[in-house]
């Protein structure tokens, strides 16, 4: 397995490099970070050519190709960098909504204890504002990524369960790590609460071509209940990803080595973690492959964590978290869809999964949970 350890970050007095924006990716910055990582002894990047890569909406994702001026062993061929968003809509959400800072004290303090499942971390840092941040990490590659419009096998999804069982277990119940302000569920809380039932009213009109008879009025039913939603979920809380989605995973990286990584950790909170394995469920699979195989792999998920040491968290309990939790997809699509800049492939992802999330809700009788 492998098990990062904890990135650099910008240290003025240890002469550790700016937090950069697109055009900082340079050879000189770059040659600085892996030397002080160790990546680097002797060569020096020379070049470095960047490339968009992956579907973010709420940050920039590169991937950089290097040139050196000579041959080193272990010398990486490519990296991966994550900035702030470029449009002026998702960068300003990203920024006011604390997103990056939520992300990169997730590089900086859990991702060592996680290991194999998230990318080794050369850099993270984040401006004392909130409002730029930079991670550098190792390129996954050759990985297969996930595609949210066409959905995975049950396979894939079987090994998401594993990793989403791997993840939540490290922090389990840690209850110094999960205060971190950086955890904290109140101000996600308060603003999903808060702009839920606006979203709703903004997007039903938007996407009015594109939800499926009945979804408008579940849309309703919930947000108009969101706030003793929140209040029915209680602890043991772990580290949950809240976006534990096909476009944020890679399969089958480095090489085959790595069966499921978890990337794009910027709506990070304390939470229950079958809230993860409900929202992949149901945003990631088609109905019916959904539907015969929905409970299993709660079940995998549930034996995971047992197979972990977790004690406190029995069937009967994760079955009705998981239930209550399918619900989630429909604030992360609403209320991504009304604080990102448009986009057409983002409003097909954003509609199929309010369309997925809410035919899960049926099936599961969500809304008869929420008292």
């Amino acid at each position: 397995m492998n098990t990062p350890t904890a990135p650099l970050r910008h240290d003025p007095a240890a002469g550790h490099p700016l937090i950069p924006g697109p055009e900082g990716l340079t050879p000189v910055w770059l040659t600085t970070v892996l030397r002080a990582v160790g990546k680097l002894r002797t060569a020096t990047v020379t070049s470095a050519t960047t490339t968009p890569v992956g579907n973010g909406m709420l940050g920039t994702n590169l991937r950089i190709k290097l040139g050196y001026d000579q041959p080193e062993a272990g010398a990486p061929a490519s990296l991966v960098a994550k900035l702030q968003a470029a449009g002026e809509t998702s960068r300003a959400s990203g920024a006011a909504l604390g997103l990056y800072e939520r992300e990169t004290r997730f590089y900086q303090v859990i991702a060592p204890r996680i290991g194999g499942p998230v990318p080794t971390t050369y850099f993270a840092d984040v401006s004392a504002d909130g409002a730029t941040f930079c991670l550098l990490f190792e390129d996954l590659a050759p990985a297969r990524g996930g595609d949210q419009l066409t959905g995975c096998s049950v396979a894939d999804a079987e090994a998401a369960m594993d990793t989403a069982a791997a993840i939540h277990a490290s922090v389990w119940g840690d209850a110094e790590t999960l205060a971190q302000p950086w955890m904290a569920r109140a101000q996600m809380v308060g603003m999903y609460t808060a702009q839920l039932p606006p979203c709703v009213a903004a997007i039903k009109p938007r996407f009015a071509a594109l939800l499926e008879p009945g979804v408008p009025a579940i849309l309703d039913a919930f947000a108009a209940v969101i706030g003793p939603w929140f209040a029915q979920q209680t602890a043991p809380f772990t580290i949950a990803h809240h976006d534990y989605r096909l476009d944020n995973i890679l399969f089958d990286a480095r090489g085959g080595a790595t069966p499921v990584a978890a990337l794009d950790w910027q709506t990070l909170m304390a939470g229950p973690g079958v809230l993860d394995v409900a929202y992949f469920i149901g945003a990631g699979l088609l109905a019916d492959d959904r539907r015969a195989n929905e409970e299993r792999l709660a079940r995998r998920y549930h034996a995971a964590l047992l197979a972990r040491g977790i004690r406190d968290y029995d069937w009967d309990r994760c079955w009705h978290d998981y239930r209550l939790t399918a619900a989630h997809g429909l604030i992360m699509a609403v209320v991504g869809a009304a604080i990102t800049t448009p986009t057409e492939r983002g409003d097909r992802m954003l509609s199929t999964m309010i369309n997925r999330h809410a035919r899960q809700m049926v099936d599961l009788d969500t809304l008869s949970l929420i008292r």
